[in-house]
């Protein structure tokens, strides 16, 4: 599979990209990769076979870089939150500039849409996220020891039903539970910033739902959990994370698993609708 392939690795913040690296080089895929100044790290260009920076909204330099490598497939990986996009409207290039002037509308999916679109005409196809983690993926069912209690299933529930909504306005992915009444919505800020939100608000005992756009484009945006995630909900002593299954990654997932069942945490896999 992997023989003469490789990919193009559009890196953002956190440990996604070393794992996307990781796999497609077991799989002997040579990876070119183009961090996203400012988010990601550098040590990623340890992992990589080829390594450049640029900063984010530098649209015309990504695909002068991807084609020179000959680069005709990419990934997007890591994290670059919306409020950077909006930092760096001011240092947009004159392609990036181009492609926001004739976007249908100013949203995250339809922003990255539109540079899907045009690395396409550029012959470089945007593979699936998860295209070499697969394995990773979030499966249905109770993934600890810990099973959810019948309010912490009621609660997620609800949080089924308002984390959807607001996947599908692309306003987040994540909200915590408590009591039936949510809590706090993720915004701008992330699902970690949101946990220790909900935590201020309304103490222990949280229930925290994440969950992908009804309609997700899954070459980019695919809701993740990691180490962080388990963290921000030990240190909230947060009861349960559900997820849904088949679209949520579980970077270091036996690892992450172990962590929540040494915090008595409740980790869930909940079907699509």
């Amino acid at each position: 599979m992997g023989a003469g392939r490789r990919i193009g690795l559009i890196a953002g913040a956190g440990r996604f990209p070393f794992h996307v690296a990781q796999e497609a080089k077991r799989q002997g895929v040579a990876v070119d990769a183009v961090g996203l100044s400012g988010w990601v790290d550098p040590a990623l260009a340890s992992q990589v076979d080829t390594y450049e920076e640029l900063a984010v909204g530098q649209l015309g330099r990504l695909m002068a870089s991807l084609t020179s490598r000959g680069v005709r497939e990419a990934v997007m990986a890591g994290k670059v939150t919306k409020q950077a996009l909006l930092d760096q409207r001011a240092s947009l290039d004159e392609e990036a500039r181009r492609l926001l002037a004739q976007a249908r509308e100013v949203s995250v999916p339809a922003i990255l849409g539109a540079i899907a679109a045009r690395l396409a005409q550029e012959g470089i196809a945007l593979l699936d996220s998860s295209t070499f983690l697969k394995p990773n993926l979030c499966p249905v069912g109770v993934l600890t020891v810990r099973r959810p209690t019948s309010a912490e299933q009621a609660d997620v529930q609800v949080g089924l039903s308002a984390a959807r909504a607001i996947a599908a306005m692309d306003i987040g992915q994540t909200v915590a539970v408590k009591g039936r009444v949510v809590v706090a919505v993720e915004a701008l800020e992330g699902t970690d910033a949101t946990i220790r939100r909900a935590r201020a608000l309304a103490g222990s005992g949280l229930v925290v739902v994440k969950t992908a756009a009804p309609a997700q484009d899954r070459r980019f945006d695919l809701p993740v959990v990691g180490m962080d995630t388990i963290r921000a909900l030990q240190d909230a002593q947060a009861g349960c994370l559900a997820m849904e299954a088949g679209t949520t990654l579980l970077l270091e997932r036996d690892a992450l698993i172990a962590a929540a069942n040494a915090a008595r945490l409740c980790l869930l896999g909940v079907k699509s609708v």
